[in-house]
């Protein structure tokens, strides 16, 4: 039997139409709801107000180029911060601090304030992280 000259090219263009397809329709809505579910755990296990997150997350974003595929997906501004966590540091202002602390009703004034040091931090969510892990494990 005797293929086309072709015939390899059209196939890794139909295999990539169907990854692409994939990525849009199943890969990409996947990974966003596992990382909502961790999201919602994360905030609720430490009594954090961050829905935001999971609320305004943007894609999924699909991306051909050449023989690959990706997805992207965009989670707003400070994400970051409890994805990865944050450990107690030191905030100087610039030159002065100036913010309302509910656990003392107040206004405060200061040139500089150790954040964190009496909640010991932002614990590290793994949201995305293990969302990524759990869909390489089911794919």
């Amino acid at each position: 039997m005797e293929f086309d000259s072709s015939f390899e090219d059209d196939l890794r263009e139909a295999v990539l139409d169907d990854v692409e397809q994939k990525a849009r329709d199943d890969i990409g809505p996947r990974l966003i709801d596992i990382a909502r579910e961790n999201w919602q755990a994360y905030a609720s296990r430490h009594d954090y107000d961050i829905d935001h997150i999971w609320k305004d997350v943007e894609g999924p974003f699909v991306d051909r180029d050449g023989d690959s595929v990706s997805v992207r997906i965009k989670w707003p501004g400070l994400t970051a911060l409890f994805e990865w966590g944050v450990d107690p540091h030191t905030i100087k202002g610039n030159p002065l601090l100036y913010f309302y602390w509910d656990a003392k009703d107040q206004w405060i004034t200061t040139d500089e304030v150790n954040w964190g040091s009496e909640t010991g931090g932002i614990p590290e969510s793994r949201a995305i992280r293990d969302s990524l892990d759990r869909l390489e494990g089911e794919l």
